[in-house]
């Protein structure tokens, strides 16, 4: 998306008042479906971008994969229809909608079996505030909503949402991680700094510990590794990333506020070596069995040897592989934060119990219910969410003892072979 096209696009619709809506009262969208397996089908990623103090702006990127194409009685093609709608609603009542802004996409199905649907929507969005935005993506044709949850902070013109990252073609990037070597370039609208300040920290973070451990996890302390400085040129800041780590671009020393770029190796979100697989698998083994495969001559034989003595068989052992994994690879869509996905509180917790039921969204964090809503035996974590500089999806578990048995039982089920909640 070129940067001059974004600023005409915004003035051609405030001139025709694209805007023109009051607040009103309405039960905020379902976050049942957020982390459900048949949610995460489609593949869309969303970017944030705080035009200006009362209008904010979402760019889209959807795969045609999992969109359902039909003919119309009028043509020839074939045809997707999709809607996006979006809702906005202050973090201090998510029950109360305070704009809404939607498009439709018509794609006409070619040659080209997979490919990107991209657009925008704007919609107001006033400064000095925090919000949630949520997003809804229909196939009309299919009849299925896909949801999706984005916190929103505008409060200064410091915070990451006022930064668009792009490549060196002014294409939109919308990962929140990125390889090694990478270079991209940021530019703003609203933050006019000329000279930004780079603090890198270097990847040593530990793994999240079991939900019944009353052990103090060690919280975050602001020590960079590393600081340099780069320059704004022709409107745009030029960022090499050349190494693991993270990268926290900053305008303001007091608040720490800015973007960051979370650089992980290339082939992430995936699981792709051995050593990565044994480092994922740290919560279904007992600490004998995780020192003896990653001290092992033979690691690749190691894990093998542990999931078929689990599974029985080869066919079985390669069944909770690909499960296990695979929500190893959705833990670091869904949470990846300075840490990998998997390595969080909310992804062990995804990993180990599968999707949640019931998610409910507040000002402070979620709740994850596992079972019927108010039943006794329903299994509820409290995550909070944790107020950084760098990202808007680190939370943190409310841990207690009475986990322990739901905990035990639910790696006793994956270690006898079966799919703890295969949703």
């Amino acid at each position: 998306m070129n940067f001059n096209k974004i600023l005409y696009t915004l003035v051609l619709a405030v001139l025709i008042g694209l805007w023109a809506c009051t607040s009103q009262k309405v039960n905020q969208t379902s976050t049942d479906r957020l982390y459900k397996k048949e949610n995460n089908e489609l593949s869309a990623r969303y970017v944030v971008y705080h035009i200006n103090d009362s209008i904010s702006q979402l760019f889209y990127e959807i795969s045609n994969e999992a969109l359902i194409y039909k003919k119309t009685d009028t043509s020839n093609y074939f045809y997707s229809q999709v809607k996006v709608l979006v809702k906005t609603s202050n973090e201090d009542d998510l029950n109360t909608t305070l704009d809404t802004a939607s498009v439709i996409i018509r794609d006409r199905q070619t040659d080209a079996i997979v490919k990107q649907l991209r657009g925008e929507v704007y919609f107001k969005l006033r400064k000095g505030f925090n919000y949630y935005i949520d997003i809804n993506v229909i196939d009309i044709n299919k009849k299925t909503i896909y949801t999706h949850s984005e916190y929103s902070n505008k409060s200064s013109v410091n915070s990451r949402q006022n930064f668009l990252v792009t490549n060196s073609r002014n294409d939109i990037l919308f990962s929140s991680y990125y390889k090694p070597d990478d270079v991209v370039y940021v530019q703003s609208l609203r933050n006019k700094e000329k000279l930004y300040e780079v603090d890198f920290f270097k990847p040593n973070f530990k793994l999240a510990i079991p939900p019944f451990s009353l052990e103090q996890m060690p919280r975050f302390s602001y020590k960079p590794d590393s600081v340099f400085s780069v320059y704004e040129s022709n409107g745009r800041v030029e960022l090499a990333l050349p190494q693991k780590g993270f990268f926290h671009l900053k305008t303001n020393n007091d608040t720490k506020d800015g973007v960051t770029f979370f650089v992980y190796e290339s082939s992430y979100p995936k699981i792709k070596n051995t050593e990565q697989m044994i480092l994922a698998t740290r919560y279904m083994m007992a600490k004998k069995e995780f020192d003896n495969c990653m001290q092992s001559s033979d690691k690749k034989g190691a894990i093998d040897k542990f999931w078929l003595d689990i599974a029985g068989s080869n066919e079985r052992a390669k069944e909770l592989i690909r499960k296990y994994y695979g929500r190893v690879q959705e833990a670091n869509k869904l949470f990846t934060s300075y840490q990998e996905g998997w390595k969080t509180d909310r992804g062990m917790i995804y990993i180990v119990f599968g999707a949640p039921n019931k998610v409910s969204k507040r000002k402070n964090g979620e709740m994850w219910t596992y079972g019927e809503t108010g039943n006794p035996h329903s299994i509820v974590f409290s995550f909070i969410k944790v107020v950084n500089p760098f990202t808007d999806n680190d939370y943190y578990l409310e841990r207690n003892e009475m986990y322990k048995a739901p905990w035990y039982e639910a790696v006793d089920m994956w270690r006898q072979g079966r799919i703890y909640l295969d949703n």
